[in-house]
């Protein structure tokens, strides 16, 4: 089982950040300072620092110097490279590890696809969500902490694409990332 990260204050920032992005507050090219999100989180360099040396490890932010952090622009191609990988990854550990698969979990897998089901038809960003916490939560069960992150990780970048294109490719497209 993946263990729940502690909520640090650089966890905080990092997750108020990630959402701010993700929800479309800032524009693609917007440059983002240390001070204006000191300022914005009311909180010291050091935590968000440590946030936006994580978006940069996770390829969400790209650092350029002396001047602040860019919302990285994911391209069509880094999004089928992702949606690759996630396939390759998830078909392998689904295979090698169904065994641990238990009742419990396949109940909360369930209940996470009737929330998908019952979300309306044109709510991208919720079945989106959905979308994401049932890969993770499968993911959860097999115990692989490292294979998670790198699933959490396409994910995020997925979302990104979609939320900053404004890409409802939906269900049944040639491009749908599911």
């Amino acid at each position: 089982m993946v263990r729940k990260p502690l909520n640090t204050l650089k966890n905080q920032v990092y997750d108020a950040l990630f959402s701010d992005i993700i929800n479309g507050v800032y524009a693609a090219d917007t440059i983002l300072t240390e001070k204006f999100l000191m300022e914005k989180y009311g909180v010291s360099r050091a935590p968000i620092r440590e946030a936006l040396t994580q978006l940069t490890g996770t390829h969400i932010l790209s650092s350029i110097p002396r001047q602040g952090y860019k919302i990285l622009e994911p391209s069509e191609q880094q999004l089928l490279e992702i949606t690759k990988f996630r396939s390759a990854l998830e078909c392998s550990f689904l295979k090698s590890y169904f065994i641990y698969i238990d009742e419990a979990s396949i109940k909360e897998l369930r209940s996470i696809c009737i929330n998908y089901s019952n979300c309306p038809a044109n709510d991208f960003m919720t079945h989106w969500k959905y979308n994401c916490e049932f890969h993770l939560k499968l993911f959860s069960i097999f115990g692989n902490h490292y294979a998670y992150k790198l699933l959490e990780d396409a994910l995020n970048i997925q979302t990104i694409f979609f939320v900053q294109k404004k890409t409802l490719c939906y269900y049944g497209s040639a491009s749908s990332p599911n």
